[in-house]
């Protein structure tokens, strides 16, 4: 092959494989477009303050409203003293109405409850103390319940309670201490053959205890001075130990019933 004949045959090489490059790059670019275009690329908002979502409430859907007997039957699980599940607001559903507004919102009152409270009973999975609650037993004389928070600040129990008559005989509000504690029946020195229940010392003679029969532990202030409590509860408290030295928080004031 002559050299003339060289140079055109590596020129036509090179125009060639110019041609093939221009050709494919035109086809990258083509397609390329038109992917872009059939699939966008996606925007991912963060969240922000502003879109936090509100917790969700649970309601019974069979029913507009829970009826009463629910409502009570929630509370009973809870652990409220409600008394009888029989779908009648009585001075005993006030007492576990009480102790419930006291331990979700902090405003301790036994009105009825609302229609809204009634759906927000019926939604409550847990209780926790209230602010103003300490370790050890807390004597609500509003709520006439005693409400035993351990030293995690969990609520061990709610307890039905009747404490002193209003006037000279109530219960003295106050954070005080079990003093002295005696395991068996104790008669009163104050009142004669008044006879307590393994009772738990904690000011100037007054003392938790329980009484003759449960029936005293009434769902108002009945007692001349001390706590009345369920031979029950009495037990537990002694099982758990709790005893000398542990704390006995009085609080509130009795209104008369809202019946």
């Amino acid at each position: 092959m002559t050299p003339l004949r060289r140079i055109y045959v590596g020129l036509a090489l090179m125009a060639g494989a110019t041609l093939v490059i221009a050709i494919v790059g035109a086809a990258l670019v083509f397609f390329s477009a038109r992917s872009t275009e059939v699939s966008p690329s996606k925007v991912i908002a963060t969240p922000t303050s502003s879109m936090a979502s509100h917790p969700k409430i649970s309601y019974p859907l069979s029913n507009p409203l829970p009826s009463k007997m629910y409502v009570e039957d929630v509370l009973s699980g809870l652990g409220l003293p409600v008394g009888k599940v029989d779908g009648d607001y009585d001075v005993k559903t006030q007492r576990a109405l009480c102790a419930w507004r006291e331990l979700t919102y902090g405003e301790p009152t036994r009105a009825l409850p609302s229609d809204l409270e009634a759906m927000q009973i019926v939604s409550t999975k847990a209780l926790a103390p209230a602010a103003n609650q300490v370790v050890g037993l807390n004597v609500n004389i509003a709520c006439q319940t005693a409400t035993w928070v351990s030293a995690a600040h969990v609520v061990i129990g709610v307890f039905p309670v009747s404490s002193g008559q209003p006037g000279y005989l109530s219960t003295s509000v106050g954070l005080w201490k079990v003093e002295w504690q005696v395991p068996r029946w104790y008669e009163s020195i104050l009142y004669p053959e008044a006879m307590m229940y393994r009772p738990k010392f904690f000011h100037r003679g007054m003392a938790i205890h329980g009484s003759a029969t449960d029936a005293l532990v009434l769902p108002y202030p009945a007692s001349h001075g001390c706590v009345r409590m369920l031979h029950a509860d009495i037990d537990r408290l002694w099982d758990a130990g709790f005893g000398i030295g542990d704390a006995v928080n009085v609080y509130g004031e009795w209104i008369s019933n809202t019946l």
